[in-house]
């Protein structure tokens, strides 16, 4: 119910003075050593004043700001206000970490029994009095050896009808590793509410007994022991959703989506061993985000397929990869960003095209091969007729064994018959004086007669981006650049030098051309 008129005015003045006076109540509530999110705070209300100011706003209005608190800050609101005592009574979105309950104060070692005390207590208050929580993000940092039972018990006090958002993570280091109890799931009033699901570090086996979720939006799962059949059942119970995330569940071998997923519009897949297969049908895809080592990849219906990345921590090809199998599997991609990381051979020129590809970004790592050419990523220039713009960073670890441009008068080029008539901006951040990467500069401002600006950082990115979070600014005195090693500076300053004598004098004067040198501040000497 949206609130009266004539209350609107003074929503933002009363919103102050709520926040002013919880915050006058906190030094009270630290001396007595309590966290007041973890008793039941109808024990102080006599102690409050009935004239407080908060009593004369509309209800709606005053949940509504109840609400918006972080579960501490609202714990200590209801401390002061009648009010605020009887919305924390229905107070549904709980947020309980360290952080919240107040325990960061308290030896790690010793937060497991002060945790496990005052989440019981929090929850078994809101089930004894009936309210119904909506929103349940549970972080349990301390508990490296927790009973199963507590976990048990909270969830199914908690999970029921009316639910609607589950984040629960165990530590990485649990000792035994804890069931998902799947028949909270089961439930049908349960399960037909939940919108969103994040479990991570767990074992969770769901069956055909799950309840129909019908209005679940966002599963995500991290570091889950699930197999294809469970995760099968799963997707089957969840015609609705519409962002899968899954980060090392190793236990999968096969992925696959099924073309009942309608409303998928968002597929995030990271691992260390998964998949060896990923098998994709459902129709209205349209980002696709893949990070482990490449799988055999089939996309059936790939229309909408229009965001595609794709990287690997390990040397698997992935620009190799991309140019050879991606037009067969995301023909319409607009977006594509491409993370190679030791890649074993050269991009190839091929005939296949991505035709509708506008924005490109390719990302070097470390570990390429003497023998790969920086200059064949021209292949995916060739391939993006409606390339737009092209962004390539080389890390400063990644040609590492190039060789050099030298003395000679004339930078080598290679005569390709190629032109980009949709190209507008380049930008290559780690630009270093290796002649493949002079070789391929120059080639995009001999071809591209639509180029409106050309950026080169030699700085590997260190005196760029919208912050000023580790680089220096002119009216400060005390922030420095991201630090460089003597040997980054010095091949900073020789790759100054080559832009100047190869590059330069070819920027046609209708170009915005913009060279990136190390910091004259910082960057003088090792460091």
């Amino acid at each position: 119910m949206s609130p009266p008129r004539r209350h609107l005015c003074s929503f933002r003045f009363r919103s102050v003075a709520i926040l002013d006076a919880q915050h006058r109540h906190r030094r009270w509530l630290r001396k007595r050593h309590t966290a007041a999110a973890s008793i039941d705070i109808s024990q102080g209300a006599d102690n409050m004043n009935p004239q407080s100011p908060f009593e004369k706003l509309p209800e709606d209005i005053l949940h509504r700001i109840h609400s918006l608190l972080p579960v501490q800050d609202a714990a200590c609101a209801a401390c002061v206000s009648h009010a605020f005592l009887h919305s924390w009574r229905c107070y549904t979105k709980l947020t309980l970490n360290d952080s919240t309950l107040r325990l960061t104060h308290i030896k790690f070692e010793e937060r497991k029994i002060y945790f496990i005390d005052r989440v019981d207590k929090i929850l078994k208050n809101h089930h004894d009095k009936g309210v119904k929580v909506e929103t349940l993000n549970l972080i349990l940092t301390p508990c490296t050896n927790i009973k199963a039972s507590y976990l048990d018990r909270w969830l199914r006090r908690t999970v029921k009808s009316g639910f609607k958002d589950l984040y629960l993570e165990m530590p990485l280091s649990m000792k035994k590793i804890y069931n998902f109890p799947c028949s909270v799931l089961s439930d049908e009033g349960a399960a037909s509410s939940i919108q969103f699901l994040k479990i991570g570090s767990c074992a969770f086996r769901p069956t055909s007994t799950l309840g129909s979720m019908g209005r679940l939006k966002i599963l995500s799962l991290s570091f889950v022991h699930i197999t294809e059949e469970g995760l099968q059942h799963l997707l089957s119970k969840s015609s609705t959703l519409e962002e899968l995330r899954i980060f090392a569940c190793n236990g999968i071998i096969c992925l696959k989506i099924p073309c009942t997923m309608h409303h998928l519009k968002i597929l995030d897949v990271q691992s260390f061993n998964m998949p060896r297969v990923v098998e994709i049908d459902a129709p209205n895809l349209c980002y696709f985000k893949y990070d482990s080592a490449l799988p055999e990849i089939y996309v059936r219906n790939r229309s909408q397929l229009k965001h595609v990345q794709l990287s690997s921590a390990r040397p698997s090809g992935v620009l190799f990869y991309a140019r050879t199998s991606l037009p067969s599997i995301a023909r319409n991609v607009e977006s594509l960003i491409l993370v190679g990381c030791g890649e074993n051979a050269n991009t190839p020129l091929l005939q296949s095209k991505l035709p509708h590809l506008k924005n490109l970004e390719i990302r070097l790592g470390a570990g390429c091969p003497t023998s790969y050419d920086v200059f064949s990523l021209v292949s995916f220039l060739d391939a993006s007729p409606a390339l737009e713009s092209f962004t390539l960073h080389v890390s400063k670890y990644a040609m590492t064994h190039y060789p050099v441009v030298g003395d000679d008068d004339e930078c080598l080029r290679r005569e390709l018959d190629f032109s980009h008539n949709c190209l507008r901006h380049v930008t290559i951040t780690g630009f270093c004086s290796a002649k493949c990467l002079v070789e391929l500069t120059v080639h995009i401002l001999e071809s591209t007669h639509s180029l409106e600006r050309l950026t080169l950082d030699t700085t590997y990115d260190y005196n760029q981006g919208p912050r000023t979070i580790g680089k220096c600014t002119i009216s400060s005195k005390t922030a420095q650049c991201w630090p460089m090693s003597k040997v980054v500076i010095d091949e900073a300053h020789r790759a100054v030098k080559t832009v100047d004598r190869y590059i330069a004098g070819r920027v046609p004067l209708a170009v915005q051309f913009e060279l990136l040198e190390p910091c004259s501040r910082c960057h003088t000497g090792s460091q």
